[in-house]
C-alpha cells in the first residue's frame, strides 16, 4: 500500500496516515477526493523513476478497514456530460465532412457498428496514410489512452486525438490536436476552427552571447552552434490539419522528455522531422533507443537533473505545469549544428588558456559598449536640456536603456564563467582576456 500521493491541482504532496493529509490549511480535502474521483487529480510520486514507466502514474484513494491508502489506476473514463456529448457529436461530423469533402474515405462510430477497437471517425487519405481520430473531452486515464493508441497502431492507423483542455491527458501520451471549442454551437457557427496546440515547426536558433540563454548542451557559456527549437505553429486551421495529415504533408514526431516519463507528441512537416532525426530512428515511447538499419546512432535521451529541492523537484515542477504550455521546446539536447572554430579554440596568452567562449563574449562586450556609447552621445546635452532646448524622447530613453541592460547582461556573464574559478591571479587573468579579445592570433 501507498500512503503518499502527489495532488496535480494543489502542487502538494498528501500524506495519507495523518487525518489532515499533512495540510491542515485545507480542511475535508480527504473527504472531497474520496467522493469526487478524478483520474487525473492524483500522481505518483515515484512514477519518473525507471524512465517513469514503471507504473501507470495516476492513482486514486481507496479505504480499507477505514483507512485511506493510495492505488494505482491503469484505466478509466469519466461518462461525458450532455453538453460535451454534444460538442463531441459537432467535432465527429465536422471531421467527417471535411475529410469527405476532400474526397477522402471516411468512416464514422455510427457506420462503424459497435466493437471495443472503434474510433470517432477514420479517414484513410493520400498512399498508406490512415488516421484515427479520437475525440476526448471528458477526463480519462492514461491506461486507457495508452491501449486505445495501441489498438490503432495495430490496425495500421495514426491516432489523432483532438481535445480541448490545455492539461488533457493525451497530449503527453499520443499525437494530438488542441482546439479552443466548449460547446456544439463553438463549432456549427464558426466558418474556421484555429488549432491552438499540437502542431510544431523546427527552429534552429543560434547560440552566441546574442543569446541572453546560456548554452543547453553545455549548462553555461555559449558554443556558437545553432540549437533546435520547436515552436508552435500560430494561424493554422483544423481544416488544414485534417487535409494536411490525411495527405502526409503533416507526419507526427515523438521526442523523449529528459525527466522521463512523460515525452512530446507533435505533428511536423516531413522535412522538418528529416532534418531533426539525421537519419537516426524517431524513439518509441516505453521501449529503449534502437540503431538505425546503417548503423546510425539513435537519438540520446539525457536524464534530468536534480532541482534546488533534490531529485524530486524537478518531477514535481514536471507535473504541475499545464501539458499544453505553448511554450517552445528546447531540443538542443538532441540536436545541435557546431558552431566556428573559435568559440571552440582556446586562446593561450602566457601561462593562461583561455576558452575560445569566453574570448568571443570579450569581443560581444566590447562592441555593446561602444554601442551604448553611441546612443548617448547622440542625445540632448544636459545645458540644452536645462535651457529647454530639447528632451531626450521616451524612445531614446528606452534605446539606451536596453543597450545599458544588454551591457550588464554580458559583464554579469563573463565575470560567472566558469573558467574564472581554475586561475589563481584574477588581475593577470583579466589582462590575458582583454589582450585575447583584441588580437586574432593570441597563442
Amino acid at each position: 500500500m501507498t500512503y503518499s500521493v502527489w495532488h496535480r491541482g494543489l502542487g502538494i504532496t498528501l500524506d495519507l496516515t495523518e487525518a489532515d493529509l499533512g495540510h491542515p490549511e485545507y480542511p475535508g480535502l480527504l473527504d472531497e477526493i474520496y467522493g469526487n474521483y478524478q483520474p487525473d487529480l492524483l500522481y505518483c510520486l515515484e512514477a519518473h523513476e525507471d524512465e517513469g514507466f514503471v507504473c501507470p502514474g495516476f492513482m486514486a484513494i481507496r479505504k480499507v478497514s477505514g483507512r485511506p491508502h493510495a492505488m494505482h489506476v491503469a484505466k478509466g473514463e469519466r461518462r461525458e456530460t450532455k453538453a460535451e456529448s454534444d460538442l463531441h457529436k459537432a467535432l465527429r461530423d465536422y471531421t467527417a465532412e471535411v475529410a469527405s469533402d476532400e474526397g477522402f474515405r471516411v468512416t464514422r462510430t455510427e457506420d462503424a457498428g459497435s466493437g471495443k477497437g472503434r474510433t470517432d471517425v477514420t479517414v484513410e487519405g493520400a498512399g498508406t496514410h490512415r488516421l484515427a481520430y479520437e475525440i476526448q473531452l471528458a477526463a480519462i486515464a492514461g491506461g486507457s489512452v495508452d491501449d486505445r493508441t495501441r489498438r490503432a497502431r495495430v490496425q495500421g492507423l495514426t491516432p489523432l486525438w483532438l481535445v480541448n483542455n490545455e492539461n488533457a491527458i493525451p497530449i503527453d501520451r499520443a499525437p494530438w490536436a488542441r482546439l479552443n471549442v466548449q460547446s456544439w454551437r463553438d463549432v456549427t457557427d464558426r466558418a474556421a476552427l484555429p488549432v491552438r496546440g499540437g502542431i510544431k515547426h523546427l527552429h534552429m536558433s543560434r547560440c552566441d552571447w546574442s543569446n541572453p540563454v546560456p548554452c543547453r548542451s553545455r549548462g553555461a557559456g555559449r558554443c556558437g552552434g545553432r540549437h533546435a527549437l520547436w515552436e508552435p505553429v500560430r494561424g493554422l486551421y483544423y481544416d488544414d490539419v485534417i487535409r494536411r495529415t490525411a495527405t502526409g504533408e503533416l507526419v507526427s514526431l515523438y521526442l523523449p522528455h529528459p525527466a522521463g516519463r512523460r515525452g512530446w507528441h507533435m505533428w511536423v512537416t516531413p522535412g522538418d522531422k528529416e532534418e531533426f532525426l539525421e537519419g537516426r530512428p524517431e524513439p518509441v515511447p516505453g521501449a529503449p533507443p534502437e540503431s538505425g538499419p546503417d548503423g546510425a546512432q539513435p537519438l540520446p535521451v539525457p536524464r534530468a537533473e536534480a532541482g534546488a529541492d533534490g531529485p524530486g523537484d524537478g518531477v514535481r515542477c514536471e507535473l504541475t505545469r499545464a501539458r499544453d504550455d505553448e511554450r517552445p521546446i528546447d531540443a538542443s539536447l538532441w540536436h545541435t549544428e557546431p558552431g566556428p572554430a573559435a568559440f571552440s579554440r582556446p586562446f593561450t596568452v602566457g601561462e593562461f588558456v583561455i576558452p575560445g567562449d569566453l574570448v568571443a563574449a570579450r569581443r560581444t562586450f566590447t562592441r555593446a559598449l561602444e554601442h551604448s556609447a553611441d546612443i548617448a552621445a547622440h542625445l540632448p546635452s544636459g545645458a540644452d536640456i536645462v535651457a529647454g532646448r530639447a528632451e531626450i524622447t521616451a524612445e531614446q530613453r528606452e534605446r539606451l536603456g536596453d543597450a545599458r541592460e544588454r551591457c550588464r547582461r554580458l559583464a554579469e556573464e563573463m565575470h560567472t564563467h566558469p573558467w574564472w574559478e581554475t586561475v589563481g591571479d584574477r588581475h593577470a587573468a583579466r589582462e590575458a582576456l582583454a589582450y585575447a579579445a583584441t588580437h586574432d592570433s593570441a597563442f
